[in-house]
């Protein structure tokens, strides 16, 4: 089954939602407390104060024979005096004034004003008893004796404030979401714009044309960094295409070359049977053949090496014994006078096979080019092994002699191939020189040319 998912853009404005709800809603949560609380506490101050005032100023009106005196406390408080032994009515606020005895005396040393509130049972089933809350009770002294002094908040205006708190709260915290929802759906749309505009390039770019760029916005922020990386892979994947195309090209040209002059020495042969050197299309089929082999084998480690699928060794290799069984080599089918007096003890640790492919590689490299002389020589450098083979040749220059390290890259003097050379020994020496964690290159020197191959010792 297909799943679907959210956008990115989707997902980060459903996150920050949950984020800013959370967040609201606590903080509505704390407001809604807060403001229940001050409200309860501003209404218990109007009753404190009421109740100041009816016992500083109108307790001395109330006096015995005149009967129920009314007290002017404003809307919302209401203040009710009762004799604390006949239970009678003796003030009362306005908005009570006929009513009963709204609550009994009952002492308790641990109220505020060493009375506690208790209503009468009458008010319980009265519709009094939605009009107050809060209440307080006090003792007070009078002209007519002691009494008791009971005030309450009066109306729903706590209730009301409360209500309107609430429905404020309930309204603001959706419509806030929904700003913020707008707000960040857009934000996050400009912010994914160039990202957007970025993958369609990148989708508009075809294989086989990866010259086209993505646009970069510029600064260093994650899309331009983004962008950068792209077109550096990009650069990356159109140098590999054009690589591979050219190491395809040379590689069916070298070919090419042999495999003609194998066709063309067998149909000579074939045409003219009785007239043909059997000893040398004997020795042209096997030049050709090796040359064809020699090619295949380096085309083979190459592509190997790319795809780093050449297991390596770890072993200790005397690379003094591969130079020296080299220029037993080369004296035996040259003859170039070998020196190896340069040649000191130096051992390494790698893969044996390809150490002596690359010394192998680096001294038929000399060899097509001497004059007269071949010289070996090795060295530690710090942790480094150090090779060095010159040659007494008309030398290359060492400023521009990396190219020579590129796949069939031939220099000028050896364009013949009846050298032997392929341009691939050198590529070859440069793949395992990195591989084991070293470099090789030409360099500069009086006459002739000297590369210097160094490997790590470990």
């Amino acid at each position: 089954m297909k799943r679907h998912h959210l956008s990115i853009r989707a997902r980060l404005t459903v996150l920050f939602l949950l984020v800013v709800a959370t967040l609201l809603v606590a903080t509505g949560g704390a407001i809604l407390v807060l403001g229940r609380h001050t409200n309860a506490a501003d209404a218990v101050s109007r009753i404190n104060q009421a109740m100041s005032s009816v016992q500083d100023r109108e307790a001395k009106n109330m006096v015995a024979g005149q009967g129920e005196l009314r007290l002017s406390t404003g809307t919302d408080v209401v203040v009710q005096v009762t004799s604390l032994a006949e239970n009678q009515v003796w003030a009362a606020s306005s908005a009570i004034f006929h009513d009963a005895v709204i609550s009994h005396e009952v002492a308790s040393v641990n109220a505020p004003n060493y009375y506690l509130v208790d209503l009468q049972p009458w008010v319980q089933h009265n519709k009094l008893k939605g009009e107050i809350s809060l209440g307080e009770a006090q003792g007070i002294s009078t002209p007519r004796g002691p009494g008791l002094l009971v005030a309450f908040n009066y109306g729903q205006s706590i209730n009301h404030a409360n209500h309107f708190l609430l429905t404020v709260l309930v309204v603001a915290i959706p419509l806030l979401l929904l700003i913020v929802a707008f707000i960040v759906w857009i934000s996050v749309g400009l912010t994914l714009l160039p990202m957007e505009a970025i993958r369609r390039r990148v989708a508009t770019i075809a294989a086989n044309d990866l010259t086209e760029r993505v646009p970069e916005t510029g600064g260093d922020d994650e899309v331009s960094r983004m962008a950068k990386t792209l077109n550096a892979m990009l650069d990356r994947l159109e140098t590999s295409t054009r690589v591979q195309q050219e190491f395809v090209s040379n590689a069916s040209h070298e070919l090419r070359s042999p495999l003609t002059t194998l066709l063309a020495t067998v149909d000579r042969a074939s045409n003219h049977l009785e007239e043909t050197d059997w000893l040398e299309f004997t020795d042209t089929i096997r030049r050709e053949g090796r040359r064809i082999d020699s090619l295949v084998d380096d085309l083979f480690f190459l592509a190997r090496s790319d795809e780093r699928r050449e297991v390596m060794r770890r072993d200790e290799v005397d690379l003094d014994d591969i130079l020296d069984e080299e220029a037993r080599r080369v004296r035996h089918i040259s003859q170039l006078s070998i020196s190896t007096a340069g040649v000191q003890p130096v051992r390494v640790w790698g893969d044996p096979a390809m150490l002596r492919r690359l010394v192998r590689n680096i001294v038929d490299n000399a060899l097509r080019f001497a004059n007269e002389e071949v010289t070996f020589s090795t060295r530690y450098v710090g942790p480094m092994a150090e090779i060095c083979v010159h040659d007494d040749g008309t030398g290359v220059d060492a400023t521009t002699a990396e190219r020579l390290f590129q796949r069939f890259v031939r220099s000028d003097t050896a364009r013949s191939r009846a050298s032997g050379g392929t341009g691939l020994g050198l590529p070859i020496v440069a793949e395992i020189a990195q591989r084991h964690g070293g470099e090789a290159r030409f360099i500069t020197v009086d006459s002739g040319s000297t590369m210097r191959v160094r490997l790590r010792r470990y």
